[in-house]
């Protein structure tokens, strides 16, 4: 039943995982357009709305969107769709307060990000969160009820949407940020429909009867979310928030572009995080033994984890400047140095500890650590900035802090499993992926760059071919088992 149970998860993690990959295929060709045709000036100007649309949406939202796989799993099928309104129906009202606020805060943002530039857009996007707020809860509802396929979808049309809404107007009639932004609103509004129609499916056919979960309980769970949302804002934003009025819009365009974590981490991570957040809410409701039954998923899911992604940020931190030359351009060459130094923190976020802290309600545990992590960071930025005004450094601060919260997570959590910290993680494997690329990937680059002296487009074809060959080869030897992962999503096909 466990093989069952660990199998059907990684159908689901795969649906949502393949719609992510699609999103973010169509958001970076989005990116990568408007980086062409966008000066720097303007590019950081449209990157500093959805900088502050990002910075804003944790406060706004509540915490409420978590609420959807925390209660959907410990209520009858009949009275989930009254939850469901509930919870979308205060996300409508805080949207449209959101919106609101944007609306007549654009001047006094625009002064405080020190861009007077800012504030007509903001203006522009301020109809956004009314519209994108009450779909954040279609993930946790499609996830409760085993049907990530429509995740997959959803983030599919949305995406394609956008491209066609925000890129098109710019390369067919040499548009400028602002038309950007207002395809932005538009597609907005089309995935608003969308996602209106599709909320319901799963509980089509159910029952309508009256939700016996409050707003004070709701709100109760959501809250101290929201708190560790606050600090996760300022966790998220202090290195944009600092090099953003610092150092200027040129290098802020550059930081933007470079100064993210792997993408196909994060969607792994999410993945998983979405699948095991209803999972661990009911076996920890049902009060089954955590050691025997959530502790296996752990580690299974941790394991498989480990597998996929350090191959792949290991080979992007050795050809970073490579992909952001060929990505977003020459004149992005910097962007290599913030994408190289964000890329560290991948080795550390290799499974989501979120879904288990917020089952086990150790909700104000989980904001602490994010409080205390926001007070070092901001202490340590101010000092950055006062002594050595380096936007590098900058984000070197931001990574350290990062990885001192998932330490901090996973001693908690070890201590939940009454087990030693390095049970929880699969460090035997983790060498035996890390030490031999390491070496084969140096190698690699070296010949491509100082013998061959190719272009960056054949480094990176070349590069790939042949340390994913010899790392392949290298998995064989030592009997690393890459086959469970990707067997579970052929069975369907084999009955």
């Amino acid at each position: 039943m466990e093989v069952k149970r660990n199998t059907n998860n990684t159908k689901q993690a795969f649906w949502i995982s393949l719609g992510s990959v699609f999103a973010f295929g169509f958001t970076l060709i989005s990116s990568m357009i408007l980086s062409r045709y966008f000066t720097k000036e303007e590019y950081g100007t449209y990157k500093q709305v959805l900088y502050v649309y990002n910075t804003l949406l944790i406060v706004f939202t509540l915490g409420l969107p978590k609420t959807f796989s925390y209660f959907l799993p410990r209520v009858s099928i009949d009275q989930a769709r009254s939850l469901i309104k509930k919870i979308t129906n205060l996300l409508f009202l805080m949207g449209a307060i959101f919106s609101i606020l944007l609306f007549l805060s654009a001047s006094s943002i625009a002064t405080f990000l020190n861009n007077p530039d800012l504030e007509l857009p903001l203006k522009i996007f301020s109809p956004v969160p009314l519209l994108m707020l009450p779909t954040m809860g279609l993930e946790g509802i499609f996830a409760t009820y085993r049907r990530t396929q429509f995740i997959a979808l959803y983030n599919i049309l949305s995406k394609v949407f956008m491209l066609l809404c925000v890129a098109l107007p710019v390369v067919l009639f040499k548009g400028a940020y602002i038309q950007a932004i207002i395809g932005l609103v538009i597609s907005s509004f089309i995935n608003f429909l969308i996602a209106l129609y599709i909320e319901f499916l799963p509980v089509k056919n159910a029952g309508t009867d009256r939700c016996s979960i409050t707003y004070k309980e709701i709100f109760k769970f959501s809250l101290p979310l929201m708190y560790a949302g606050i600090w996760g804002i300022i966790i998220s934003s202090a290195d944009q928030f600092f090099i953003s009025r610092f150092f200027g819009t040129n290098v802020f365009a550059e930081f933007s572009n470079g100064s993210l974590e792997l993408p196909f981490v994060g969607m792994i991570i999410t993945a998983t995080s979405t699948v095991l957040m209803p999972l661990f809410s009911k076996q920890i409701y049902d009060k089954e033994d955590p050691k025997k039954v959530i502790l296996p998923v752990w580690k299974n899911v941790f394991e498989k984890t480990v597998k996929l992604i350090y191959p792949l940020v290991l080979f992007c931190w050795f050809f970073a400047d490579t992909l952001m030359i060929v990505l977003y351009g020459q004149k992005y060459e910097e962007s290599g140095i913030y994408f190289r130094i964000k890329l560290i923190v991948n080795f550390f976020t290799l499974i989501s500890y979120y879904p288990l802290i917020i089952a086990m309600r150790a909700n104000k545990f989980y904001a602490n650590v994010h409080l205390i992590h926001a007070i070092f960071l901001i202490i340590l930025d101010v000092l950055c900035i006062k002594l050595f005004s380096s936007p590098y450094l900058i984000t070197i601060i931001s990574v350290i802090c990062r990885i001192g919260n998932v330490f901090c997570m996973l001693l908690y959590i070890s201590n939940y499993f009454n087990i030693r910290l390095l049970e929880l993680i699969p460090l035997r494997l983790m060498l035996n992926i890390f030490i031999p690329s390491v070496i084969m990937l140096l190698l690699i680059k070296c010949f491509l760059t100082s013998v061959l002296s190719i272009n960056n487009i054949l480094q990176l074809g070349g590069g790939s071919i042949l340390y994913f060959t010899f790392f392949y080869v290298w998995t064989i030897y030592k009997k690393m088992d890459y086959w469970s992962i990707i067997k579970p999503l052929f069975s369907k096909l084999n009955k």
